[in-house]
């Protein structure tokens, strides 16, 4: 019947040695005890092809030691295996009685000595260990012909054997067979085979049936490797494999099998084999094997990686220097894994059909869809342990076993067995199906994100290295987890008729319920890694570095053709959309809010202009079918009447925000026969959003959105239409005129009259908003930028009366501001400026706004602003003052007055006269901005003429910038008359500086030319008392010199009268009448010109005051050019490199030297004629040139920001 092979062998019992906590992890070692000797027999007993006889095997299990006290003087030995705190080893299994296969053996053998430490991961508990050689092959040969009746026959096969016990006929084969069953039972519990039997152990087996014995057999041979001490070949090692593969083989058959034979069996069958898998141990030897599989694959991974660390393995042994893994190591434990998740889903299936879950348990699987984000697939493996009575799905051992693999990088190439073992058993997964399906489609997500940054990185789309490198993928990777996560969405968010597999199994629809709240409460970050996905799909097609990359294979990466992974994403998607339209869209307004670009990039709109991966959300929007415009539109209604409960962390996330952003967004980039189409759904959307009280920048939006229509469909056909239009339009407008005017506060409680309320200093640059502007800035920009072509649009021309109302109350928010000058007001006060000056551009609109502009434009502080607002207020006087010639006339009549009017004895002198420069500056302002008031010349004429006044600098420096603008604006036929006064003034402001300049030198030196020498001398009515060097004298010099500096610059055709007196200010180099005088004999002075007299008087007085000395500076000449840029002097030596290079630059007597930009000497030819200057002026002379004439004349109307 059989043979016996007696050896000597060493029995491996394994002690805990100590316990050491630290850090909550628990080290701990072993010690090896020697068992005395023991021999094997192996058996082969072919009785209707079964095979009963197994081999001992010794388990490797663990002993409590008592002795705590001596254990802690002894070497401890470290190794990587942690613990939870609350974990107690003790329990790490219970023992339970008449268990087939067990792990733990509490006899320690008598005799047994210290050897050396062990160090053994506890997921390893369940392997045993073969002490001698055996013939595979007859093993083998036994189990194959049980395979082959199982499959020839199954269910009679299944029936015989479930339901025929061992002892059911009296024979010595089957005495036989409960014997060796016996020994083996004690020789894997650490004893002796051949050691002595007690009597009543064969009754043990008497009443096992025979499907029983033989699942004990299959997970003996699925468990049982060679220890590294025997020597083995690489024959025996490939056949015990084989076993292994056989035995699991015959297992996954007959799970499948008996779940048939369950459905039409006898009432106490199911029950009868649930008690006999839980009895043999099946669910949890399989979960041991598939855990340890995994694990074993990490590690030999990492020792690949690293490099095999040979010291370890000489001071202690590991599960490694214990037990032969190298036929497993040969494929990092792939086809052992592979066909151990076949047997698991048919026994998840068959344990459906046999389990019946205590109902009081149900309470105690309620897990908070937080936590389950937070499944951490780096948990120790340590910390599981085997619940009893819980099917597979709810053990903690098999979500830990599917988390850790769906991680391992180094095992990509079994994911897709992985993901199929999930998807086909979600059906079975009961209460746990909730926790189950989040923690796993997160992996799958993060899966998905690695893969594509690995992706991105190898192409060089970006520098960042993904959190791990995979090596081996196979090539439709990508594709798995696609199809991975839409099985697994969509079997819990779709409706459970449409779904074949569910049609199978009787799912209880509370489970499937929160499954899917789950799922929602998720469906953001798979929403963001699909996304993800999209954009690197699009990059992928667009990108000919990628092409070149893929064809020069440095990717790992394979994406395939990218038509198939859309068109999977699509119908991920689609039915999503399609049954769960508002969290959808909610997750997309959440990925939106993510992909925006970095906050240093500076925004010039109101509405901030979406970046390049945002937009591709439209674009996937788009591309989803069942989402048309119109759905779009009333699904993005619904999220913001009722946004759902998504990324509460994010305090600063305001989903209405970042929805209406998207639908901005997408609104810009439909066709317009669509949208004309969802006109309907559109209006409900903009009704219903004034009402919802949105935060201002989803006001704004709203805005944005409903101009964005008007600006692609002008017009409705239907009146109704076009009521409702305006209608709406008003509340949206008067909405966001409110948020404007939210800074303002009433003055008195009576009236109702606002004002700025004072606030922190606001520093806005010029043209950029910044994001943490306040909201009502915001609110007046986006007004500027839209308000008044949007009501031309809205209201026809029979209607634009109806917008006058809107408007009044519009500048009711608006005029407060623009009174408001301080510097913490500049950014409203330019917003304002903006939108009163488009207002202004329609004519309709006069009626509104007419009043406030003249009264603000004649406020005594209107030219206190930034350089941004001046063309605004010339664009508002042009209009003010063209369209209606009575403002303007009314505007000269106050001037003229102004200036006739004798002196009031009762008016403060001062006060009069401030006010005649203040009108003299506005009247100088309307005609700089208006180009054809120029009908009214005969008026201007007399008014130049009253400006013959004494010379009070604050008036005159006024008079002054009042000649540059008439040079500028006027034709040189009306300016003929006008000159003789011009030149007059000009002529006294020099002779005044002379006088100054004069009077301060040593009165001892008369040298040189002196007041008696003067051709002119001025004796003004104000004597010379006042002192010259006061600011407002200095103001008065400055803008006479630019005066100057403009009639030299403009082309001299513009001024044809201005070249008559051009000899009394510069010097000319024809003019050579002085060396006529002289050789007649008649000794009178030459003639010098007043700017060669005033550059020397200046040079002289720069040479006495070193720390004034600016002969240094020198400016550049340009023909066509201002030479004087400077607002402002402090001292009349500022003026002397003006005065150096008029005195140089015309007077080509002189080999004169002017500095250029570059600070070289330009040297100016000695011919120079007066016919060339005037070619040489005329060239450069553009509209360029022109422009930064005016832009100089600008600045020198404005006073500067009062500063808070």
């Amino acid at each position: 019947l059989g043979e016996r092979m007696p050896t000597d062998s060493n029995v491996a019992s394994i002690e805990t040695k100590s316990r050491q906590r630290s850090h909550s992890s628990i080290q701990f070692s072993f010690k090896e005890k020697l068992s005395e000797k023991v021999s094997e027999k192996e058996t082969i007993v072919k009785e209707s092809g079964k095979q009963p006889g197994a081999k001992p095997k010794v388990k490797l299990a663990r002993k409590k030691d008592d002795d705590k006290k001596k254990t802690s003087n002894e070497k401890l030995k470290q190794t990587s295996v942690f613990f939870s705190d609350g974990l107690d080893l003790e329990n790490w299994y219970s023992c339970g009685e008449g268990e087939i296969s067990e792990i733990e053996s509490d006899m320690g053998s008598p005799g047994s000595r210290k050897s050396p430490n062990f160090n053994i991961h506890p997921l390893y508990q369940h392997v045993l260990l073969y002490l001698q050689l055996y013939d595979s092959s007859r093993t083998l040969y036994a189990f194959s012909a049980i395979k082959a009746i199982l499959k020839t026959n199954p269910i009679t096969f299944v029936n015989a054997i479930s339901t025929t016990s061992v002892n059911n006929a009296y024979t010595p084969q089957l005495s036989l067979l409960q014997n060796l069953l016996a020994r083996h039972r004690i020789s894997v519990m650490g004893k002796d085979f051949y050691s002595h039997i007690p009597v009543d152990s064969n009754h043990n087996f008497r009443s096992s049936m025979y499907i029983e014995i033989l699942i004990s057999l299959c997970l003996y041979y699925m468990r049982s490797h060679y220890p590294t001490h025997v020597k083995v070949t690489a024959q025996d090692l490939i056949g015990n494999r084989n076993m292994q593969m056989m035995s699991i083989e015959i297992l996954t058959l007959l799970f499948t099998e008996l779940a048939k034979v369950i459905e039409s069996s006898a009432k106490g069958f199911p029950s009868f084999i649930s008690d006999m898998l839980s009895k043999c141990k099946v669910q949890k030897v399989i979960l041991h094997c598939l855990l340890s599989s995994i694990f074993s694959a990490q590690k030999w991974h990492s020792e690949k990686m690293a490099g095999k660390n040979m010291v370890a393995v000489e001071e202690g042994f590991s599960e490694d220097s214990l037990i032969n893994f190298s036929e497993d190591e040969f494929d990092n434990g792939s086809t052992l894994q592979s066909q151990l998740l076949k047997v698991l889903q048919k026994l998840i299936v068959l344990e459906h059909r046999v389990m019946t879950v205590p109902e009081e348990n149900e309470t105690g699987f309620d897990f908070v869809v937080s936590d389950l984000e937070h499944i951490n697939p780096h948990q120790p493996m340590t910390s599981l342990q085997y619940l009893h009575a819980q099917p597979i799905t709810c053990q903690g051992m098999f979500l830990c076993a599917v988390i850790r693999a769906l991680h391992q990088h180094c095992a990509c190439k079994m994911h897709p067995q992985w993901i199929g073992l999930i998807t086909s058993t979600l059906p079975y997964m009961g209460k746990v199906l909730q926790r189950v399906v989040v923690s796993v489609t997160l992996q799958l997500c993060r899966n998905l994100d690695n893969l594509i940054q690995q992706y991105k990185y190898e192409t060089g789309l970006s520098d960042s290295r993904p959190l791990w490198m995979a090596s081996i993928i196979p090539p439709d990777m990508i594709l798995t987890l696609l199809e991975g996560i839409t099985a697994i969405i969509h079997y819990c968010l779709l409706d459970p008729t449409t779904q074949y597999h569910q049609l199978l199994v009787n799912v209880d629809q509370k489970h499937l319920f929160e499954a899917r709240s789950g799922i929602l409460s998720i469906l953001h970050m798979i929403m963001s890694s699909v996304t993800l996905l999209w954009s690197i799909l699009h990059q992928a097609d667009s990108s000919e570095k990628i092409a070149v990359a893929a064809s020069a294979s440095v990717t790992t990466i394979n994406l395939g053709a990218t038509k198939n992974l859309r068109q999977q994403i699509l119908e991920l998607l689609g039915p999503i959309s399609m049954n769960h339209g508002v969290h959808f869209m909610a997750a997309i307004a959440f990925v939106w809010n993510e992909r925006r670009q970095n906050k240093t990039t500076t925004r010039t709109k109101v509405i901030p202009t979406a970046s390049e991966e945002q937009l591709l959300l439209v674009e996937l929007v788009r591309s989803i079918s069942v989402m048309r415009a119109e759905t779009v539109m009333q699904t993005v209604k619904e999220v913001l009447k009722q946004p759902p409960a998504i990324a509460k962390d994010k305090k600063h996330l305001s989903l209405e925000v970042c929805m209406l952003q998207f639908f901005y967004a997408y609104i810009q980039r439909i066709p317009v026969p669509n949208l004309v189409d969802s006109w309907a759904s559109l209006l409900i959307l903009l009704k219903d959003s004034i009402q919802l009280s949105l935060p201002a920048p989803g006001q704004f939006l709203i805005l944005g959105v409903l101009n964005e229509f008007i600006m692609k469909n002008p017009s409705l056909e239907n009146k109704k239409d076009q009521r409702d239009l305006q209608d709406v339009t008003h509340k949206i407008v008067d909405a966001i005129g409110a948020i404007a005017g939210s800074s303002l506060e009433q003055t008195t409680w009576l009236r109702r009259n606002l004002e700025v309320k004072p606030s922190p200093k606001i520093m806005v640059d010029g043209t950029n908003l910044e994001s943490d502007a306040p909201v009502y800035v915001h609110a007046l920009t986006l007004l500027s930028e839209v308000l008044a072509h949007l009501l031309d649009m809205v209201f026809y021309s029979d209607e634009k009366e109806r917008v006058i109302p809107l408007l009044v109350n519009i500048m009711h928010y608006v005029v407060p501001y623009l009174r408001n000058h301080s510097a913490h007001n500049a950014p409203s006060y330019r917003a304002c400026v903006q939108l009163l000056s488009s207002l202004s551009g329609y004519q309709y609109t006069r009626r509104a706004w007419k009043k406030e502009a003249f009264d603000l434009f004649m406020d005594p502080s209107f030219f206190q602003m930034d350089a941004s607002c001046v063309n605004h207020w010339r664009a508002i006087m042009d209009n003010l003052m063209t369209h209606d010639k009575t403002t303007f006339r009314d505007l000269m009549t106050r001037v003229a007055v102004a200036q006739s009017s004798s002196l009031n004895l009762f008016a403060n002198r001062d006060v009069e006269l401030e006010q005649r420069a203040m009108l003299l500056k506005r009247l100088a302002f309307a005609i700089f901005s208006s180009e054809n008031l120029f009908s009214l010349s005969s008026k201007l004429k007399r008014l130049v003429e009253s400006l013959r006044l004494p010379q009070v600098p604050t008036l005159h420096s006024q008079v002054f910038l009042f000649f540059r603008v008439l040079l500028l604006r006027m034709s040189p036929q009306h300016l003929t008359s006008l000159w003789p006064t011009m030149i007059t003034e000009l002529v006294q402001v020099f002779l005044l500086m002379e006088q100054e300049l004069t009077a301060d030198e040593d009165i001892s030196r008369t040298s040189g030319p002196s007041v008696a020498g003067l051709e002119t001398t001025y004796t003004g009515g104000n004597g010379f008392s006042t002192s010259y060097n006061s600011q407002r004298w200095l103001n008065l010099y400055l803008s006479a010199c630019k005066f100057l500096d403009l009639a030299l610059a403009l082309p001299s055709e513009n001024l044809p009268q201005f070249q008559m007196y051009r000899w009394a200010f510069i010097p000319e180099a024809s003019d050579d009448s002085g060396l006529e005088v002289r050789r007649q004999g008649i000794h009178q002075r030459e003639f010098k010109p007043y700017v060669v007299r005033l550059a020397k008087l200046l040079r002289k007085r720069a040479k006495k005051n070193p720390e004034e000395d600016n002969s240094g500076r020198t400016l550049g000449w340009e023909p066509g050019h201002l030479l004087l840029t400077i607002c402002t002097v402090r001292s009349i030596e500022q003026l002397l490199p003006f005065f150096n290079v008029l005195s140089q630059v015309f007077n080509s007597k002189v080999t004169s030297r002017c500095v250029g930009h570059s600070g070289s000497p330009i040297l100016y030819s000695n011919t120079f004629p007066n016919k060339d200057m005037k070619l040489e002026n005329h060239k450069p002379f553009s509209s360029k040139a022109r422009q930064k004439i005016e832009e100089m004349v600008e600045k020198d109307f404005l006073e500067g920001v009062i500063k808070t």
